[in-house]
């Protein structure tokens, strides 16, 4: 069975059990006469409301998986369109300028893969609007190896300016900056469209959502920052036998 298949089945049992619950219900309220309504008639109302309560919640709860579910179809439909495509920025804009020749130039001498020409290059374009800072150049690759040698000699452009990377869909993005955020920016890279950890007991772990994200963060609430500085805790505790001028206090003789 299939996402979609899956979802709507899921869906359609949920609307005939509230379905039939409802019309339970009001078929037991119209029964009853407020005016001569006995404790058991009471008892019996407070004891539908409080299964009633429990379906609706376990209705949103349901609904919330199936949405989650739904999302992380698209998005990944949304990634594999864009397996072929790696964005380049720091290079700086000119007037009237060839894409697909720049990107070739970036790829020949920076890259040392003169062999790439421009029948390798699908489409390029500068992506978003026109701000005082280079826009990142989208280059889609004929075929994915071409893409993925590209990618990996990316770091042939370090201290260049010059930098690659995946072009993630909006959730993906947003999951990596917290990642980075949380665990430290050494500690989170991409491949193939996905979010790599490096988990402090030295683990790695592939996410593809923030909703992943967020299981993780919860199993290792506190890391190490980006700059390699202990947390707040790490410092309190490495300050609690010092004075106030930052030394130390002498053992006195016994």
């Amino acid at each position: 069975m299939d996402l979609y298949t899956k979802l709507s089945s899921c869906m359609e049992e949920l609307s005939t059990t509230f379905t039939s619950r409802m019309a339970a219900y009001e078929e037991e309220l119209k029964s009853v006469n407020s005016s001569e309504a006995s404790h058991k008639n009471i008892a019996s109302l407070s004891k539908d409301y409080t299964e009633f309560k429990g379906l609706m919640l376990k209705t949103i709860s349901a609904l919330k998986m199936q949405v989650e579910l739904l999302s992380l179809g698209l998005d990944r439909h949304e990634m594999a369109s864009r397996r072929q495509v790696l964005l380049l920025h720091g290079l700086p804009e000119e007037k009237d300028e060839d894409y697909t020749s720049r990107a070739l130039t970036v790829v020949a001498d920076k890259l040392k893969m003169p062999n790439v020409s421009s029948a390798d290059i699908v489409s390029c374009h500068r992506l978003g609007a026109d701000t005082s800072k280079p826009r990142p150049l989208l280059i889609r690759f004929q075929s994915h190896s071409l893409r993925s040698e590209v990618w990996r000699s990316k770091t042939l452009l370090k201290g260049s300016g010059l930098v690659f990377s995946e072009f993630l869909t909006k959730p993906r993005h947003d999951a990596f900056l917290a990642a980075r955020k949380h665990f430290g920016m050494k500690q989170c890279w991409t491949s193939e469209g996905k979010i790599v950890v490096l988990l402090p007991d030295k683990s790695r772990r592939k996410i593809e959502s923030p909703a992943e994200l967020q299981q993780l963060a919860r199993q290792f609430p506190t890391s190490v920052t980006s700059t390699g500085e202990p947390t707040a805790g790490a410092q309190s505790s490495s300050t609690a036998n010092k004075s106030p001028s930052g030394k130390r206090p002498r053992r006195q003789a016994k």
